[in-house]
């Protein structure tokens, strides 16, 4: 499900300074820390948090029992986390704490064919 679009919105969004929401674009999922499965989005708009800009993000389903196809396929609340800055996304490989700074909670609404 590479290049989907989606609008992700982002709460308690004050240090943030951009869209809100957010059009991204999915470029893949990977496999996080405890098992969990994160989706990785690109952004084209210019976007900051604490004067980091801002142009990939992973997120993952926030309530237990949600899976990660549930947030590909349907609006579903999301954890947001930036992948550090040295850290390369890779598919064959398994991410941990420590590749990951967890950030905020936020929405995500997929969009088909490009209606947004």
């Amino acid at each position: 499900m590479s290049d989907q679009s989606y609008l992700l919105e982002i709460y308690d969004a004050d240090e943030f300074k951009g869209p809100n929401p957010l059009l991204m674009t999915s470029k893949g999922v990977i496999n996080g820390p405890e098992n969990t499965q994160y989706l990785i989005l690109e952004t084209q708009q210019n976007a900051s948090s604490n004067g980091n800009s801002i142009s990939q993000l992973a997120v993952r389903a926030h309530y237990n029992g949600d899976t990660i196809s549930r947030i590909q396929e349907s609006v579903s609340t999301v954890g947001i986390a930036f992948l550090k800055e040295e850290i390369e996304m890779e598919s064959s490989r398994d991410y941990g704490f420590e590749d990951f700074i967890f950030w905020k909670v936020g929405k995500i609404n997929p969009k088909s064919n490009g209606a947004l």
